[in-house]
């Protein structure tokens, strides 16, 4: 059809933003109103979508538009010039475009896995204290992941995903020696994580930030900042990448100490029989 061009732009568009969750979904739904979405009012917009007007034209602006009257006729010329779809097909359901997205993500990766910041923050976080592991809201999931896997290889792993505690945490880890933190600081980046940050270094412990850009307003309170960009062409953003960088990260810190490396893999792979399922 004549205006799957125009949907595709839009998803695009969108993709190369940063909106909010509520504001994804707006789009999302916006990509079923095709061809008559390039022709309605902000108010029909908000009845078909479920949100507020204000909410229609604050989307129109984190879109890059000076308002919701100049996005309306880009995406007016969009239809109505019926943009060929660049990849041959149908509009892409949104699940597909993340996928794609995804791999372009996994693909930068590449930089910074080989560059110079990754072989400092392998240095930074092998050394032989405690090793301190921080993730609030959003990137919670992402630290107690990297902390699941990395108490099988190292002997002293602490992680803290509670704000409330969190400065207590970096204390306690101060105090029993350790050398490093490690942060991961997704979109939308909490205060308590900048915060953390922050203390560790007044506390004397090198930082090593994960982080979804190298733009990030805290940047310079990091001693290493490696970058793992986020899918955002979903409702709420996806981690392939971040967590592919997490473990390459774990990996090669595994690798400067073997020997040790593998007593402790040894030493969990006989407790596994007491915790896995067997028919």
């Amino acid at each position: 059809m004549a205006h799957d061009g125009a949907e595709q732009w839009l998803l695009e568009l969108a993709q190369a933003h940063r909106l909010s969750p509520a504001q994804r979904q707006i789009v999302q739904r916006m990509l079923g109103m095709f061809p008559d979405v390039a022709f309605l009012s902000t108010i029909e917009i908000a009845e078909r979508t479920g949100v507020s007007q204000p909410t229609v034209t604050r989307l129109a602006t984190a879109l890059g538009f000076a308002g919701f009257p100049e996005f309306r006729a880009a995406l007016r010329d969009a239809v109505l010039a019926g943009i060929p779809n660049q990849r041959g097909h149908h509009r892409q359901d949104a699940g597909l475009a993340a996928i794609d997205q995804e791999r372009a993500n996994l693909e930068s990766l590449k930089r910074v896995v080989a560059g110079d910041p990754m072989d400092r923050a392998v240095r930074l976080l092998a050394g032989p204290g405690p090793l301190g592991v921080v993730g609030l809201r959003a990137s919670a999931a992402l630290a107690c992941y990297f902390g699941y896997f990395a108490r099988r290889v190292l002997p002293a792993v602490s992680v803290c995903t509670d704000a409330g505690g969190i400065d207590d945490a970096v204390l306690q880890l101060s105090q029993q020696g350790a050398g490093a933190l490690l942060a991961f600081a997704m979109p939308r980046y909490p205060a308590g994580t900048v915060a953390a940050v922050r203390l560790a270094r007044t506390l004397g412990l090198a930082t090593v930030v994960i982080a979804d850009t190298a733009l990030v307003p805290f940047a310079v309170d990091a001693d290493v900042l490696l970058v793992a960009p986020v899918g955002t062409g979903l409702v709420f953003d996806s981690h392939a990448a971040v967590v592919t960088l997490a473990i390459s990260l774990l990996d090669a810190i595994a690798k400067t100490d073997p020997h040790r490396t593998q007593q402790r893999l040894e030493a969990h792979e006989a407790l596994v029989d007491r915790w896995v399922h067997h028919d």
